[in-house]
């Protein structure tokens, strides 16, 4: 399938489509429909419909009639291929315009009201592990895909949710409608494509900074980028300091440490601790610097302090790390 020929499809108006046209009632083609809640007022999607031939299922959302009250036990994100979207995320009304994604957790609560025939939507669902793992590998990149990894992960609340305002970023369009064309006219080792294209977008998806997630409930009148504090912090986690942060991004100094610990639920000390530690375990695996040099290039000056915060983060200390990972990357080596 060409682009020009998925435009065609999407653009298609389907016979559930043209039954919802004319009724503008939604009309369920996933069966069973699991209703629940204290008057039948939401339903339980069932997985097993959309992971029958794999772990990640594509699908054109059905226009014209409104999508009730729903959740889910699967990873969901939603990419707006043309027009805009109107969600009820978490009793919350969030407006998608084309060419933004929204990324929804496990168990999150929402309802889309009726689409015209400009206005298509593509759902993406993957199964969770399969979205941690996609994840998992960025976690030890820095704190802001570190944070961003964990807001999604099977140790929060299930109630979250992220808007990326990713209409500009031309290569994530690619990726996703290459994967589109994959999923809508399966070939050979299309499977494989899918779970490639979604890693790729998802590693794009990562330099979209500008989001808003429902977290952002504290002072809402207050337009904090949460992404480019964090990206500074990673830039800057040598010498940093508080001050100088709420210098640069013009706040108030306890104000920027009770904003991070309650948006990241870390102290400013901790998000510095953090982006050390693993700045220090890439250099360990990924050059040949001695403990002490990537002590001083993370910002420890006392050898003996970086040895006893490196092992209370990794239980192990960095030279029984080095010889583990380089041990673990020869055994992937004679795998393959």
């Amino acid at each position: 399938m060409q682009l020009q020929e998925l435009d065609q499809y999407l653009r298609n108006i389907n016979p559930i489509e043209k039954e919802q046209q004319q009724s503008g009632i939604n009309i369920n083609d996933v069966w069973p429909l699991d209703w629940v809640g204290a008057n039948k007022d939401y339903f339980r999607m069932p997985a097993d419909f959309f992971f029958q031939d794999g772990p990640i299922h594509l699908r054109k959302h059905n226009r014209f009639a409104p999508m009730p009250l729903h959740l889910h036990n699967f990873v969901e994100m939603n990419y707006i291929y043309s027009g805009q979207c109107v969600q009820w995320i978490n009793g919350k009304r969030i407006v998608l315009q084309q060419g933004q994604a929204c990324l929804l957790d496990s168990d999150v609560l929402h309802s889309i009201e009726p689409m015209g025939e400009n206005d298509i939507l593509v759902n993406i669902l993957m199964k969770p592990d399969i979205f941690r793992n996609a994840l998992s590998r960025f976690s030890e990149i820095g704190i802001l895909s570190h944070f961003m990894v964990n807001a999604l992960s099977e140790s929060t609340n299930h109630n979250r949710y992220i808007l990326f305002e990713s209409q500009e970023h031309d290569n994530f369009h690619i990726f996703i409608k290459n994967m589109m064309c994959e999923a809508f006219d399966p070939q050979v080792y299309s499977k494989e494509m899918i779970y490639q294209y979604m890693i790729i977008s998802l590693t794009e998806l990562m330099r979209v900074f500008t989001y808003h997630t429902n977290a952002d409930r504290l002072h809402p009148e207050t337009k904090f980028n949460l992404i480019q504090v964090l990206k500074y912090i990673e830039l800057h986690h040598k010498d940093c300091t508080l001050v100088e942060l709420a210098e640069v991004f013009n706040y108030n100094v306890n104000y920027l440490g009770n904003l991070l610990k309650i948006k990241t639920g870390k102290t400013f000390m901790e998000l510095i601790k953090t982006q050390r530690m693993l700045t220090a375990a890439s250099l360990l695996v990924n050059t040949g610097h001695s403990i002490e040099e990537i002590a001083h290039e993370v910002g420890y000056q006392s050898l003996g302090f970086f040895y006893r915060t490196f092992f209370d983060h990794y239980q192990t200390t960095p030279s029984k790390y080095r010889k583990q990972q380089m041990n673990n990357m020869l055994s992937n080596s004679n795998d393959k």
